[in-house]
């Protein structure tokens, strides 16, 4: 893999998983504050430790990982403060997370499977087309006969179609 290949990977990989891995992280730390200085350094470390990653395996698990090992550095530096959650409390939490992390997915999943299965089928074969690694706009703009920008736009659109639709049938099952 180049290394233009290997930034571009990495920056997708962390856009996508960001939130997950904040969240695991602020979900064991008192303070936003700690968590975003935990999340800094465990953005550097997984930059550095990148090539240890097996592409096709799951990023947000190894992610976590990796901040797991962040959250146990920054606890041993902060072992003094009278605000340190014992190690029961910190496997708990993180079990609760991560059950809590696994059936969110698995309702937002399983709703974009219902929102996707109502697409026009032009809508379907376009964000196939879009998400299709190693596949430029361009070549998306000339194969269905419009503009890149259109290309863009309508992509925008079905995506923000499905988050709505995602939104309600969670918010109509009960789930947040």
């Amino acid at each position: 893999m180049s290394l233009d290949s290997e930034h571009s990977e990495f920056a997708r990989l962390i856009a996508q998983h960001q939130r997950a891995v904040q969240g695991y992280i602020l979900a064991n730390v008192p303070s936003w504050g700690d968590a975003d200085e935990i999340w800094q350094e465990a953005s550097v470390r997984l930059w550095l430790e990148f090539d240890k990653f097996e592409p096709g395996s799951n990023f947000a698990a190894w992610a976590i990982r990796v901040a797991h090992f962040e959250i146990l550095t920054w606890r041993k530096k902060v072992s003094r403060s009278r605000l340190i959650f014992n190690d029961e409390l910190i496997e708990l939490l993180e079990e609760e997370q991560q059950n809590f992390a696994s059936q969110h997915s698995q309702d937002r999943l399983s709703a974009l499977d219902q929102c996707l299965e109502n697409c026009p089928e032009r809508q379907r074969d376009l964000l196939a087309r879009f998400y299709e690694p190693n596949r430029q706009v361009e070549q998306i703009a000339i194969a269905m006969k419009c503009s890149v920008d259109a290309v863009y736009k309508s992509t925008q659109r079905i995506r923000k179609s499905l988050r709505n639709c995602i939104e309600q049938r969670l918010q109509h099952a009960g789930v947040n």
